[in-house]
């Protein structure tokens, strides 16, 4: 499943991932794509804090791209 949250400033890429994340089944990986990169590192604390996996993430020329494994 892809996100993207480009346009918007925390809190609402942290809050548009956890209601994609609950909406997912565990295993299942979702891509957060987004501009506003301080949203990067909270997206990945919030993940990390709630038992998902982190697959990777990464700033882009644009933003960033985070792959979260639930």
């Amino acid at each position: 499943m892809e996100l993207q949250v480009s346009g918007t400033v925390c809190p609402i890429p942290v809050l548009k991932t956890k209601k994609a994340l609950d909406s997912m089944s565990e295993g299942e990986e979702l891509i957060v794509i987004g501009d506003y990169k301080p949203a990067l590192e909270n997206i990945t604390r919030f993940a990390e804090e709630h038992g998902h996996t982190v697959v990777s993430a990464e700033e882009t020329e644009n933003g960033f791209k985070i792959i979260i494994k639930k």
